[in-house]
């Protein structure tokens, strides 16, 4: 596209910032959802998390982007790894981008539904007694479809639309996690913080449980901290171009690793870990701000940041992302015309209402599977598999920067940027402990544990089935199109697809 018929939406810097951190906005919710399960350790699990994988992460993302050959490209990801691991594996790879994040819808939307009950009651019991309810569940499956369905329609109106949700969003989270840092800060440097009349007294290192739950909880962590590769999907709507983009996601890891320590750390002296586990996923959070004796209604607050936050932040961006991702870079035609075919602002309409029928589908036979089961064991379980299949992606990056530093003498992948510098040997070594973690966070949050099997044999199976047997099966379709697609176009050798000029 020329420079006289690229009209698209172009953001500033700040707002690319805040479009960026909106998916992941809530900081406070996901390190308190951490916090009932890895307790006192949750500030080391995300200190760890920071230095070995969100830094060399977002590093490897900047130098990715680099690579001259694919300066024009629209979605990133894709075109990255077609270059490097070869058109069929980066296609394949795109292609789990894609399936796998419909998991995380699975797992927002329920959410989405317990932020407005608590928004509407606040009531902590009633909204427990609702929720709890086997009659609720069908009402959450389709209340959650409905909600989809309108994310979807946003993000159909493409970047212009998201940015400003997105903003709004990510200073409606990180506002909230602002409020509790200076609450925390203010209460324990003015007295002692008390539970049930005795002070807390937080403990920052206990023994580290590393059974299959806990491991398998780890993928919560390593999720939230991540998706920083999503936005290079929206590199060319950003004022400022490469350098714009490289300053952005600078500053997003350095803001997002610091306030998520810091905010860990001090949940973990306001807040017992014991009663937080039993609180579970649902009530922990609202317990926080009541230990610094905000006032009861500040619950119905608290609940409107969150509703805000992961509607029109998380929902919003995940729902557009991964589909451009692989929609404008997958192999011409091999989705057929429809499916591949973008507005003028690179934005694929068609893909978007085909994941939404998908993402329809997958709710319903989750909330089946676990129609039994308490609220907040369906919520472990749908984080599980979100977390467990969101690490997949990043496991195909690391594939293909191993690639990239192994062979960083081919012409093809000439950039300006070397992460550790050119040698490859310390930039390989970086990777080998994301590679050991994130093996083990994935086997053990897509596979369920003996305890989880034993409490829910159907749960747990519809698990496996919407999560290894789904991404053997979905492997396997894109090797079954891709090779037919490649039969009929055998010289097609190109990485990713250009907007047609004047679109």
């Amino acid at each position: 596209m020329s420079a006289e018929t690229d009209q698209r939406y172009k953001m500033s810097l700040m707002t690319f910032l805040f479009f960026s951190i909106a998916g992941g906005g809530f900081v406070l919710r996901s390190l308190v959802n951490q916090y009932t399960d890895w307790g006192y350790n949750s500030w080391l699990l995300y200190a760890v998390a920071t230095v070995i994988y969100a830094i060399p992460y977002t590093f490897m993302i900047i130098e990715f982007s680099s690579i001259k050959k694919l300066s024009n490209s629209e979605g990133g990801y894709q075109s990255w790894l077609n270059l490097v691991l070869g058109r069929k594996w980066g296609f394949i790879a795109g292609f789990f981008y894609f399936y796998v994040n419909i998991f995380y819808f699975v797992d927002l939307l329920p959410n989405v539904i317990t932020y407005f009950l608590y928004t509407a009651f606040g009531e902590g019991s009633y909204v427990a007694e609702l929720t709890t309810a086997e009659w609720f569940k069908p009402i959450v499956s389709a209340t959650s479809i409905a909600l989809f369905w309108v994310a979807t329609w946003v993000s159909m109106k493409g970047p212009k639309w998201l940015s400003r949700l997105l903003s709004s969003a990510g200073y409606a989270g990180f506002g909230l996690t602002v409020v509790f840092i200076v609450a925390a800060v203010y209460s324990l440097s003015t007295g002692t913080v008390t539970f049930e009349g005795e002070p807390v007294v937080p403990r920052f290192v206990e023994e580290i449980d590393l059974s299959w739950a806990r491991i398998a909880s780890m993928s919560w962590a390593l999720q939230s901290m991540g998706g920083l590769e999503a936005l290079a999907a929206y590199k060319r709507n950003i004022q400022g171009g490469e350098r714009s983009f490289r300053i952005g996601v600078l500053l997003n890891v350095f803001i997002f690793s610091s306030v998520m320590i810091l905010s860990a750390v001090l949940v973990s002296m306001v807040l017992p870990a014991e009663y937080a586990q039993e609180l579970g996923l649902l009530s922990a959070i609202y317990a926080v701000f009541q230990q610094l004796n905000f006032p009861v209604w500040w619950t119905n607050v608290i609940a409107l940041f969150l509703l805000i936050t992961t509607f029109c932040g998380s929902l919003m961006l995940w729902t557009a992302a991964p589909a451009k991702m692989l929609f404008v870079d997958a192999p011409k035609g091999i989705f057929g015309k429809k499916l591949s075919e973008v507005n003028h602002e690179g934005t694929p309409v068609n893909a978007l209402k085909m994941q939404g029928i998908l993402v329809s589908v997958i709710i319903i036979l989750f909330m089946i599977g676990q129609f039994s089961a308490e609220m907040n064991t369906l919520l472990v379980a749908v984080k599980n598999l979100n977390g467990g299949a969101a690490t997949l992606p990043v496991l195909f990056m690391v594939a293909g920067y191993i690639k990239l530093r192994w062979d960083s003498n081919n012409p093809d992948f000439a950039r300006d940027f070397y992460f550790l510098g050119k040698d490859r040997f310390w930039a390989l070594l970086a990777v080998v402990p994301m590679v050991t973690i994130f093996m083990a966070a994935t086997i053990t949050a897509l596979i369920p544990g003996p305890e989880d099997w034993a409490a829910n044999f159907s749960g747990s199976l519809i698990q496996v089935i919407l999560g290894p047997v789904s991404i053997i099966a979905v492997t396997a379709y894109c090797i079954a199109i891709f090779n037919r697609w490649r039969e009929k176009n055998p010289h097609d050798n190109s990485l990713f697809n250009e907007i047609a000029q004047g679109a």
